[in-house]
């Protein structure tokens, strides 16, 4: 597959683990260029749809799930929502469906600046295709680390024993930009005996700093995903399951914005529409403007007085 960015999920032939690895570089700088982040908010908003994107990897459905992470100081949140969309035909490409935000007054506020950041929560919601909640659980954030933070949700909410790396990195000449978006996830599963996880968390330990397989894929070497894969496949043989592509989505459009003005009250819908002037909405995850006229708020008034 010719893919700018890849999602790997992959298995242990030698022993019974799970190891998902995800480059979204340029989909994250798509979604970061629609909100104007840069440096340390691209970056956070970067790691948060990656730790989505590997929860999303095991969901047993169709679905999507929403990661939202809190904190105390500059940013308020940042939240991110991942869906795989598997192609069942020979020689079509899946994706994964990426949107992410934070909120845009505290973009304008900090601009380029690093946030304080006082971790308070990570919050999973995981939705069937119709858009009902089937999970949700809640912990307390340990840190502004996406990874850190992933693996004690894991740990704490599901059981999981897991490692995880995360990082995003902004570049130094355009902190618009992001060099690399990266990460990797294993997940021991529970038959795995206590020799291969001592091994497994040797990999772990001994992997390369993201930054310095950064610099090797740059000079021409192996790319960042295929350099973790080469050093997994160390003690293991590992056999790739499937691979995808991602790309920004967001399913926002005209009829689902004016039926979220339905959850107001009717008075203040009344009361907007006696100030006779069409209304600007724009949507939090990708931006787009949406003008809802005063035709628009009389039928929805109609349908609400119905």
């Amino acid at each position: 597959m010719n893919l700018k960015d890849r999602i790997i999920r992959s298995t242990g032939k030698k022993a019974p683990f799970r190891l998902v690895l995800v480059d979204i570089t340029n989909t994250m700088n798509e979604i970061g260029a629609k909100h104007g982040a840069q440096s340390y908010s691209l970056k956070l908003l970067a790691e948060t749809a990656i730790s989505s994107i590997f929860l999303s990897s095991s969901l047993k459905m169709k679905g999507t799930v929403s990661v939202t992470a809190t904190f105390g100081g500059e940013i308020s949140y940042a939240k991110a929502d991942t869906s795989p969309l598997i192609s069942r035909k020979e020689g079509d490409e899946s994706y994964y469906f990426v949107r992410a935000m934070i909120p845009q007054d505290d973009l304008e506020a900090i601009k380029g600046d690093e946030p304080a950041l006082i971790p308070q929560t990570y919050q999973v919601v995981k939705l069937n295709e119709y858009g009902k909640r089937v999970h949700e659980s809640m912990v307390q954030a340990v840190s502004a680390s996406m990874g850190q933070n992933l693996a004690t949700y894991l740990y704490q909410s599901e059981q999981i024993l897991s490692a995880v790396g995360i990082e995003a990195q902004f570049n130094k000449q355009d902190p618009n930009k992001l060099d690399y978006a990266v990460g990797f996830y294993v997940e021991a599963f529970p038959e795995m005996e206590e020799k291969d996880s001592t091994i497994l968390e040797q990999v772990v330990l001994n992997l390369p700093k993201f930054a310095d397989m950064y610099a090797t894929q740059q000079s021409g070497g192996k790319t960042m995903l295929d350099e973790l894969l080469y050093q997994f496949e160390g003690p293991y043989e590992i056999e790739v399951i499937k691979e995808f592509g991602a790309k920004a989505f967001c399913p926002c459009n005209k009829e689902r914005t004016i039926s979220s003005l339905a959850a107001l009250p009717i008075n203040d819908l009344k009361d907007l529409e006696k100030e006779g002037k069409d209304l600007e909405l724009v949507c939090d995850f990708c931006r787009t403007k949406y003008t809802v006229t005063i035709d628009d708020l009389k039928n929805l008034i109609k349908e609400r007085e119905k």
